[in-house]
């Protein structure tokens, strides 16, 4: 498809710009996501690996990363050339997949999709990962999997793209690219210990349901930010990804009503971002009821994969293969159910639609992406991963007592939340003056530090306003009598 600098649109550039800046509130979003899924003694070296995420993508993308998964001058359908490495030539001609806007607006664009998958895919990993090795990975798994993927789903050359594939934002290269390989990261590290024998809980809802917020209100921008405005398809775009998450997120709270007889702000996320994971590939493509029932499906499929999850042991450890993963695929497959060829036409491109306008052939493709860009991810993923895994100094896995101190002090030196730090001082302050607390029998319960070990305390330990009640829990002795310890897992 010829472009021309005439036709580039200051609406439809400006909009993209905006919509950039979106999906880049995403990438702090998901951190503060994951972080507070996870136990406070991890939460910052997600958020950071994140943000790390961002800097190490950009800086492949502009060495060859956008050349790769975007050239729209290779003529082979698996990779593309480096034309366009170090952003050569990256300047005001757009590219064919954005006509109206300029070409480096559309590349940054597309960076910052780039920058947020390696972010999901890591959470498959959480709370037993080493930073440097995950760096290094980053850089290595968006060359290898995520920029052949989105190759051949929006490339012009690319073979899926040739196909006829539907994937308008990602449900493949985004969304099952990383529930896979987040996969391949359990097979490779393992579960976490104490996985199965301890109920381990979100250490902090509010900020998952900060994250949620910033999740749901960048994709927005992830899911129109390319629709075309004149045409209407970017308010398409925005109202089923609105409503499929409105849709999923009930549906999820539901299901969870039922078993808990509670209403949780964690499953309302939960779901939310599965029905927006789902409506990804087809945003833009559906009319806008298809965001209800792909809603309802997606939020009833990834909550009962979790349950799967769990009965057959795998530790994954944020959803991420159930949510990412399975949505992705789910999302992709009903594109080519719900595809209408009267909402692709508003910009007078010729299509034949999905199976509700009588083309069964559109499934097959869709399956095909779905089935190439699984296999892919995971394979890639695990080789990878597998091969950097023996060679020591990219060792993935923190050692034993690195996980039970948690990754923030082994890692980073730091912690996520700095009372924690003061609890554990006061306690070692108190248990010097006053000896050791710990009640004398063999199965005592010990809080882990990086540089200590602490006895048990019988009371709160508090600070200001700051008291740590809410994290002692009975724990029974031998003689039947029950004592307060604080959780190791908390801090």
């Amino acid at each position: 498809m010829a472009t021309n600098i005439n036709d580039i649109d200051m609406g439809a550039t400006v909009w993209m710009i905006a919509s950039t800046a979106l999906v880049f509130l995403m990438i702090p979003g998901l951190g503060y996501f994951y972080g507070g899924m996870v136990r406070s003694k991890n939460a910052l070296s997600l958020v950071f690996l994140c943000m790390m995420a961002l800097a190490v993508v950009t800086v492949q993308w502009v060495i060859w990363g956008y050349s790769l998964a975007l050239s729209e001058t290779a003529t082979n359908p698996f990779i593309g050339n480096l034309k366009h490495w170090l952003f050569l030539d990256v300047e005001y001609t757009p590219h064919p997949n954005a006509p109206t806007v300029p070409g480096v607006v559309y590349a940054v664009y597309q960076c910052m999709f780039a920058a947020l998958t390696p972010g999901l895919a890591i959470g498959g990993a959480a709370e037993r990962i080493r930073v440097m090795p995950t760096i290094v990975y980053i850089f290595i798994w968006s060359t290898l999997v995520y920029d052949p993927i989105a190759y051949w789903v929006w490339a012009p050359n690319g073979w899926l793209y040739k196909m006829g594939v539907m994937d308008f934002a990602g449900g493949c290269a985004v969304e099952t690219a990383s529930g896979f390989s987040a996969l391949a990261f359990y097979f490779v590290l393992g579960k976490r210990k104490g996985f199965g024998e301890e109920k381990w809980q979100p250490h902090n809802y509010l900020n998952i349901l900060l994250g949620c917020s910033f999740l749901y209100f960048g994709w927005f921008g992830f899911n129109a930010g390319a629709a075309s405005l004149e045409s209407g398809r970017a308010g398409i775009a925005f109202m089923t990804t609105n409503l499929a998450a409105a849709s999923a997120g009930i549906t999820w709270v539901a299901l969870a009503y039922r078993v808990e007889h509670k209403f949780s702000s964690f499953h309302f996320c939960s779901g939310a971002v599965a029905g927006m994971v789902c409506v990804t590939p087809a945003a833009s493509f559906v009319s806008t009821w298809a965001a209800l029932p792909m809603g309802f499906l997606a939020g009833v499929c990834c909550y009962y994969m979790i349950e799967a999850n769990l009965r057959l042991g795998i530790d994954d450890c944020i959803d991420v293969l159930a949510v990412h993963g399975i949505g992705g695929l789910l999302g992709v497959f009903l594109t080519g159910v719900f595809a209408n060829k009267h909402v692709i036409e508003l910009d007078g491109i010729e299509s034949a639609g999905g199976l509700i306008n009588g083309n069964a052939r559109q499934l097959y493709v869709q399956l095909a992406a779905l089935a190439a860009s699984a296999a892919w991810s995971f394979v890639v993923s695990f080789i990878l991963l597998k091969g950097m895994n023996y060679i020591p100094m990219f060792r993935f896995r923190v050692d034993s007592d690195a996980e039970d101190h948690g990754v923030d002090f082994a890692e980073l030196g730091e912690a996520g939340y700095s009372f924690m730090q003061d609890i554990i001082q006061m306690h070692a302050e108190k248990s010097s003056i006053h000896g050791s607390l710990t009640p004398n029998y063999n199965d005592s319960v010990s809080i882990q530090h990086p540089h200590k070990e602490m006895p048990m305390v019988k009371e709160p330990i508090s600070s200001g306003n700051i008291t740590a009640a809410s994290e002692l829990s009975p724990v029974a002795t031998k003689d039947n009598t029950h004592v307060t310890s604080i959780r190791s897992y908390p801090l």
